[in-house]
């Protein structure tokens, strides 16, 4: 009985000092929204991404956790808009949404990318069933860091859908599935940073839905 009752109050002990936790990273958020506000971006984007780095391994794999990180991802994205940075607004904009579908964003004025056509693209009429078809190349590659989380899951495995651009760069990302947000964003991260020889139709460069699964195990 009395372990039991040690237990119990070792669990309980364990979720207050979490709670703090959480309560903290709020605070922290509210700092970044403030510096936002008086325009001070290059500072928002650094306390975002350490904020980011302080989460990435205290969260779990709950609905919760998702939102509580997409927020902090989307503060990213509005520092990034405020500093110019078009590509770094549109990929965090979207992992935050991607991380939490009901997520209220943050202003921004950098406008929405339009979905890149996957066949066209502005370029020529080709016809593929007569043109040599050359899929993208992978020309750098980063390995993600492993998140704490994965040791408490079974499987941790997260499957990507980005579009490999006709300049070799990687947008438009979209979570297919992964069992935790850090999970998620560790993977992100890392293909973020790919970069590939486009793929080519008739020899002229055009944008590929790719697909690339993680494995933290």
């Amino acid at each position: 009985m009395r372990r039991t009752v040690l237990t119990f109050i070792s669990l309980l002990c364990a979720v207050c000092a979490f709670a703090d936790v959480v309560d903290d990273w709020r605070r922290d958020q509210a700092a970044i929204e403030a510096m936002l506000q008086q325009k001070r971006y290059a500072e928002a984007r650094k306390a975002s991404i350490k904020l980011t780095n302080r989460m990435f391994d205290r969260l779990g794999a709950n609905a919760d956790a998702s939102k509580i990180f997409a927020q902090t991802v989307a503060l990213r994205a509005a520092a990034e808009d405020g500093l110019g940075n078009v590509d770094d607004t549109n990929w965090y904009r979207q992992v935050a949404k991607d991380l939490d579908p009901q997520i209220v964003l943050p202003p921004m004025t950098t406008p929405v990318p339009k979905p890149l056509d996957v066949l066209h693209l502005d370029s020529p009429p080709i016809d593929p069933a007569t043109a040599k078809t050359e899929p993208p190349e992978r020309t750098r590659k980063r390995d993600p860091e492993r998140p704490a989380i994965v040791n408490a899951l079974d499987q941790a495995i997260a499957v990507l859908e980005v579009t490999i651009d006709v300049d070799g760069m990687v947008r438009q990302p979209r979570i297919v599935s992964s069992p935790a947000p850090s999970v998620s964003y560790a993977a992100l991260e890392a293909i973020k940073q790919w970069r590939f020889r486009p793929g080519r139709i008739g020899g002229t460069p055009f944008p590929v839905l790719f697909h690339i699964t993680f494995n933290f195990h």
